[in-house]
This record gives structure tokens, sequence and C-alpha cells, in this order.
């Protein structure tokens, strides 16, 4: 049951219940996470994973290579000047003991054949994108951010809504032990 009166489970009130005090203050702890825990969450998340992505994983090195075809244009409405890192094009490398490898790297939209680029490459040789590279790193860092934000607020939400029900039931609990208690001498102070 909901009441027009903002704040009454925080005035003093001789009918306030144990209960009533318990809604007030988890509602307060919920208005808390959510408007100061949730974000933190998120930016301490966000923060975290930008920093812990600001350095190559072990193993993982650079290593020079020749575009081996002229890289196609930017795509349309996604293009490199849109913040993308690059297109994908057929680009050769020789490993340290001599092999020729080749695979698909990220390069320049429309950078000629013959072009001089810089990959990396796993512990294994096998060719990686770039890990340090800023603009996927802030978009990883924002993705995981919102998702710990999302998730701190569900939780807290889920809590606080656990929470009301628990003490709804005991509410109707201790009236059914109240109406107990006193419903029988209702009866009889009317027949008296």
């Amino acid at each position: 049951m909901r009441t027009t009166v903002r704040f009454w489970r925080w005035r003093r009130n001789p009918l306030k219940r144990g209960t009533d005090r318990a809604e007030a203050w988890s509602a307060a702890a919920l208005s808390v996470l959510l408007f100061a825990g949730a974000p933190a969450a998120g930016v301490a998340t966000g923060l975290g994973v930008a920093s812990a992505a600001s350095e190559p994983p072990a193993g993982w090195h650079t290593t020079p290579a020749v575009q081996t075809q002229k890289a196609p244009p930017a795509p349309t409405g996604f293009g490199y000047a849109n913040g993308l890192p690059g297109v994908r094009s057929p680009v050769r490398w020789t490993t340290a003991d001599g092999r020729t490898h080749t695979g698909e790297a990220l390069v320049n939209p429309g950078s000629p054949a013959g072009s001089r680029v810089t990959i990396w490459l796993d512990r294994t040789g096998s060719l990686r994108d770039n890990p340090v590279d800023p603009t996927l790193v802030r978009a990883r860092g924002v993705a995981y951010g919102a998702c710990a934000a999302t998730a701190t607020a569900l939780l807290a939400g889920g809590a606080w809504t656990g929470t009301r029900r628990y003490l709804d039931r005991r509410r109707a609990a201790d009236l059914d032990r109240e109406w107990a208690r006193i419903g029988p001498q209702w009866g009889t102070a009317a027949r008296g």
C-alpha cells in the first residue's frame, strides 16, 4: 500500500514498526548503490580494463610485414575516419627462422600493395590484431564498464525487491498473530 506523505518512514511515529525502519534503510542503501555504487563500479571496471590492456599479453611481439594487395577502401558509414583501426588486407612476413607466412591484418584503407605495416604475432606465431590499439582498448573499457554498472544496479534492485518481499511477508505474519490475539476479544466485548 502506497502513501502520499513523503519520507513518512523517517518521521517519529508511535505506530512505526521495525519493518518500516528496515524498509527505509534498505531504500536508502538502494539509492546509494544506484546513484553512487553503479557508476563507481562501471568507471572502476572500465579503467581497470583499459589499464590492463595498455600492455600486450606476454609473448606477443611486433614484426614488419608487406601488403601483398592494394587495401580496399574504407567501408561507407564505418570507415577508418570514424575511429575504426583499418581494413583487412593480405600481408606477408618472414619469421626469425626464415620461413615466410601470409595472413590478413588491419591496414590503412586504400594503401597500395608493397606498403610496409607492423603486425602483431602471439607466442605461437599466429597473426593477431593490435592488443594496445587505443580505440579498441577504449571501446572494450566502455563496454565492460557499462556491463559492470548494469550488473551492480540489477543486483541492488534484486536485493531491494527481495528485502521488500521478506518485510511484506513478515508484516502479514505479524498482523495475523496480532489478529489471532485481539480478534476473539472483539466478539466478547460486543456481546457483553
